[in-house]
């Protein structure tokens, strides 16, 4: 047998060994306690990024009542053993309102001492059974996210069994199966995917962290190559065949690593599963995994055979070709639960929900107690992710607390995986976020252990959402341009265009409009580049279009903005894209306010105040309702201004959940009241409070929105000294956005510097476009 070397970590002085538990410098060892070393190798492994303070406190210690104290106190300790002196960061920096990150060049080895190495992954086959669709901005921004990443080594440490020393190993990486090549009448041709299923579910059984097939199949079809090259960065891909002669079948596996070595299993027989079940174990006995029990016997094949059938046909798509073999098969088979199960299943599949519901709620009575826990656990999950869709939050929290509890309990990682994340994207709907950050990294360390890396890297696309949900672009830019990169390199064309969309986001907060108008050029225009993707159905194509439009206005291109805007808005149906539809008036109201076009603009924030808005998103409800208030008040309009005025600030008021981005807007609506009725010091008051909010926030669109509002305000109150500070505060930006180049200038008219106020107001309108700048006395507008 060949050992393979432990991952050995180099830096500085120091040589750590994960596996090991061990750390040295110049050949010592160093004495660490066992969480400020578990935070050492975690903060090594996840080097390439910032890693937030709940992720890791969440992978360290396991739970997330850690205080942060306590964490900061752990950092302290590692870096003065790592010979750090005072408030010295050399090795860990600390990032702002995100958490730490590793700052050393760091040389990964291979250790050519053998080590025992520990046990893979196990999970059964619980998959997502759920469609992946594509997330539109207004849906992506409230469903979910994100997480803490997995340490190898602690998942190895939660694993109750340990399989047997095996030569081959897989350091965060996973086996793929391919679909089978079948040799046989088209009766048999079901076992293209059933066999592949199945020898997946076995590996898994075994120990070995395997992706899930419909994950394999997805990738698959968005890389339109079957032969499976695309999966070289997975740790080993498994080809089937079966060939049937006579009544005799032949089942052979091919195996091949990344790193070129190849096995080969081969098994004969009259029963094809059966055959297919010695050559998986033949194939794992050579790898160094002993086999297990598959769950259903075998014996006469029957209920196995036709869930392997039914399977394979959802997995095709074939959602009717499914239900004739449940409809076909004998009484006691099409009773199992587990078929069941796939018939309700089925109807989640085709949008039946209401069926679904009413079919796995009477399943669930069915099912006898403390038995089935897996089965359980996910008819759980769905019904909590159907009642979570409709907005049912108490039967939701019920139903998804139930099924963790369940699967807690009978450790399969992908079902407990599936359901965590499902109970971040209800936290996260419910503002819980620090909940929902807890489940969602929970749900990232099971997808890891159970070796599905399609989810593993879903998981990274989720933390640069969760990022933007609270107010960290500039972390959500770094990760989500990590989860592009990952996608890209798996070939996971479908989630691209999600990815892309939250991405272009993120650096308009930043107010990066270059980048995000090239980041929209990775799509458009559609026609050209939707191949690239895969499918985009039509309700993409119109998020997409609307990012783009976005993009076009921020950097000075208002009349295509506009124009593409239009064209979205007139094929968006409000009753099928309300969201969408939403967003989309609320950014022509803000190209209508900027273009003088009061009374419009106002209409427009009007249609854009829905209840799918609000429920989206609180911080663009605010953000509209105040452009709705802003141009009442441009048009003259008071007494209606006053009445807005006075229906937002109860709106927040009322808010179950309270939010610094959305108090900035009440705070700026507080002064617009001020100034309606000349309390115009009472006005700056509120102004300089939304501006030290903003500055807390730290996100750049916010900050320089606010302090366009404040500067121009102090200037027309004669403030002037004080407008030269936030002038200054802005001037990070006033190379890259108008509004803070429009701030510079105005600042240098009322100093009577003609010739810099001249050459800013120049630089203010060359970034503006095609946008009409502001008249030079305007004031009063917040």
């Amino acid at each position: 047998m060949t050992s393979t070397g432990a991952t050995i970590y180099r830096f500085d002085d120091f040589q750590l060994n994960p596996l090991g538990r061990e750390l040295r410098r110049n050949g010592e060892p160093v004495e660490l306690a066992a969480s400020a070393f578990d935070c050492l190798v975690y903060l090594v492994e996840h080097r390439e990024r910032p890693v937030g303070k709940d992720e890791l406190i969440s992978a360290v210690w396991g739970r997330t009542d850690v205080s942060d104290n306590l964490l900061a106190q752990t950092i302290v300790r590692l870096r003065r053993a790592l010979g750090d002196a005072g408030t010295e960061q050399r090795c860990i920096k600390t990032v702002p309102r995100v958490g730490y990150r590793w700052a050393l060049d760091t040389q990964v080895v291979q250790a050519a001492a053998e080590v025992t190495p520990p046990p893979a992954a196990a999970a059964p086959d619980a998959g997502d059974r759920r469609k992946t669709l594509p997330i539109r901005r207004s849906l992506w921004i409230s469903l979910f996210v994100t997480l803490a990443l997995a340490l190898v080594y602690a998942g190895w440490q939660m694993q109750g069994n340990r399989a047997a020393k095996a030569n081959f190993q897989f350091h965060q990486s996973a086996a793929v199966v391919l679909p089978v090549e079948v040799v046989a009448p088209d009766d048999w041709k079901w076992l293209h995917l059933g066999m592949m299923d199945m020898i997946a579910t076995r590996l898994r059984d075994a120990k070995v962290p395997t992706e899930s097939s419909q994950e394999v199949l997805a990738l698959l079809k968005d890389t339109d190559d079957m032969s499976g090259a695309r999966f070289s960065s997975y740790a080993l891909v498994v080809h089937a065949s079966a060939e049937l002669s006579g009544d005799h079948w032949r089942v052979d596996l091919d195996a091949k690593s990344k790193d070129g070595r190849t096995w080969k299993a081969e098994a004969t027989g009259s029963d094809v599963l059966v055959a297919a079940r010695t050559a998986s174990d033949l194939l794992l006995a050579q790898l160094g995994y002993t086999s297990s029990s598959s769950g259903l016997s075998l014996t006469g094949g029957t209920v196995q055979e036709y869930l392997q059938r039914i399977d394979a046909a959802r997995l095709a798509g074939q959602p009717q070709t499914a239900r004739e073999l449940i409809d076909q098969a004998p009484p006691d088979v099409r009773n199992h639960h587990e078929i069941t199960y796939f018939r309700a299943s089925l109807e989640c599949d085709e949008g039946h929900a209401d069926v679904c519901q009413q079919q796995l709620e009477a399943l669930l009575k069915q099912l006898p107690d403390k038995q089935e826990n897996v089965l359980r656990g996910e008819v759980l999950t769905v019904l909590g992710t159907l009642h979570s869709n409709r907005r049912e939050w108490a039967q939701a929290t019920s139903a998804l607390d139930e099924a963790i509890h369940v699967l807690q309990g009978d450790k399969n990682f992908g079902a407990l995986a599936t359901a965590y994340l499902s109970r971040g994207y209800l936290n996260q709907n419910l503002w819980k976020l620090e909940e929902a950050t807890a489940d969602l990294g929970r749900a990232r360390v099971n997808y890891s252990l159970a070796g599905e890396l399609v989810g593993v890297a879903k998981s990274d696309f989720a933390m640069g959402v969760l990022a933007l949900r609270r107010s960290q672009p500039d972390a959500a830019a770094t990760l989500l341009q990590h989860a592009y990169d990952q996608f890209v390199s798996m070939g996971m064309r479908s989630m691209l265009p999600s990815t892309l969309d939250a991405l272009a986001y993120a650096q308009q907060m930043l107010l990066k409009f270059p980048d995000e108008l090239a980041t929209t050029d990775h799509f458009w225009p559609l026609d050209d580049k939707a191949k690239d993707f895969g499918f985009v159905g039509d309700d993409m194509r119109r998020e997409l279009s609307s990012v783009r439009a976005t993009a076009l206005a921020d950097n000075g291109r208002t009349a295509e903005a506009k124009a593409l805007f239009e064209r979205v808005l007139n094929e968006t149906d409000a009753e099928k894209e309300p969201g969408l539809r939403a967003q989309v008036s609320k950014s022509l109201a803000a190209l209508a306010l900027d273009s003088g076009d009061n009374d419009r603009a106002a209409a427009l924030a009007a249609d854009a105040m829905t209840p799918a808005l609000e429920e989206d998103d609180q911080r663009d409800y605010a953000e509209v309702w105040l452009t709705r208030i802003t141009a009442l008040q441009r048009a003259g309009k008071t007494d209606q201004a006053r009445q807005q005025i006075v229906a937002m600030l109860a709106w927040e008021a009322g808010l179950s959940v309270k939010n610094d981005w959305t108090h900035v807007y009440a705070l700026r609506v507080q002064a617009a009241q001020a100034w309606i009725d000349g309390h115009r010091d009472q006005s700056i008051e509120q102004l300089k409070r939304a501006m030290n909010l903003a500055d807390k926030l730290g996100v750049p669109e916010v900050i320089v929105s606010v302090g366009q509002a404040y500067s121009l305000a102090l200037l027309e109150t004669g403030h002037v000294d004080q407008a030269v500070a936030i002038s200054g505060r802005l001037s990070a930006w006033s190379a890259t956005d108008w509004r803070a180049a429009w701030v510079e200038a105005r600042v240098y008219q009322a100093l009577g510097q003609t010739d810099s106020w001249e050459k800013s107001r120049a630089t203010a309108q060359q970034l503006a476009g095609d946008r009409t700048l502001p008249a030079a006395s305007s004031s009063g507008e917040f």
